[in-house]
């Protein structure tokens, strides 16, 4: 184990068998000399991520962040680990820890930005949007600030960008985005009114955000056998619905629908009818 670079007083670069690692511990970088032995013991923690780039912007931030917001983002990951079934990117590390570094700064400086699609976050990512509600209440217990509503939508980003593997929140957006715009037109456009406390809606709800997420990530649903639908189905309410749906996303987001995922999609809107 060897010392590749003093990052400040705290945090060392270290190279373990050809494995970059981050160790931390108070002091521990005046003693450490590059290219000479590392003492792992000198460090409380080491942080290993699954890329040199990784890597690099983690040390980067972590010499700018006092060790304190580190160790308190690292129990906050953990936290969200046990609560979402959903394997987290470890770029969760870098992007959160900073975020509420600088989320603290702002409520202690009395700046102000605003969340986005908060109801969308709260109706599509419910486990996420709980999740990061109980983070909030935890950070505002620890460093007694009075982060809100605005913060929870931001936090619930970051925990839907580590699912997805995101650096940033573009895709995801687009996500909430098109989802919110899809049921939007339904009920004003094609006169759909919803039960939003059904399980029927709840079902067809979670259909369309991952047919908007296959769109985006361009994931083709597996080709199969739909010659079955009669002509009567395609002449339906639903499916002509279904088919204007298609017809706008295509117009606005310049994303290609399959057949596949106009049926299915009727298949939704039949049911709730």
């Amino acid at each position: 184990m060897k010392v590749v670079k003093k990052i400040n007083h705290n945090v060392v670069l270290i190279n373990d068998e050809g494995i970059e690692k981050i160790a931390m511990g108070k002091g521990i970088g005046f003693s450490a000399v590059v290219n000479q032995t590392f003492d792992p013991t000198l460090a409380d923690k080491f942080f290993t991520l699954d890329s040199k780039e990784k890597t690099k912007m983690f040390s980067e931030m972590a010499a700018q962040i006092p060790i304190e917001f580190i160790d308190f983002s690292e129990e906050i990951i953990q936290f969200i680990s046990k609560r979402i079934k959903s394997p987290l990117d470890s770029n969760i590390y870098i992007a959160l820890t900073d975020h509420i570094y600088f989320a603290i700064q702002r409520q202690k400086e009395d700046s102000q930005v605003s969340a986005i699609m908060l109801p969308e976050m709260k109706l599509l990512y419910p486990d996420e949007y709980e999740t990061a509600n109980e983070v909030v209440a935890l950070i505002n217990q620890r460093y007694n600030t009075e982060l809100g509503a605005n913060e929870v939508g931001f936090i619930t980003m970051h925990i839907i960008n580590a699912e997805l593997g995101e650096r940033n929140s573009l895709n995801s957006l687009k996500i909430l985005e098109l989802t919110k715009m899809i049921l939007q037109d339904l009920e004003k456009t094609h006169g759909y009114q919803f039960d939003k406390d059904s399980l029927t809606y709840h079902r067809m709800m979670i259909h369309i955000k991952f047919l908007v997420k296959r769109l985006i990530y361009k994931e083709e649903l597996p080709t199969e056998n739909i010659g079955f639908f009669t002509n009567t189905f395609r002449k339906s309410q639903p499916y002509q619905t279904a088919l204007a749906i298609k017809k706008m996303i295509e117009e606005k987001f310049q994303l290609d629908v399959q057949e596949n995922e106009v049926i299915y999609l009727a298949i939704h809107l039949a049911r709730i009818q």
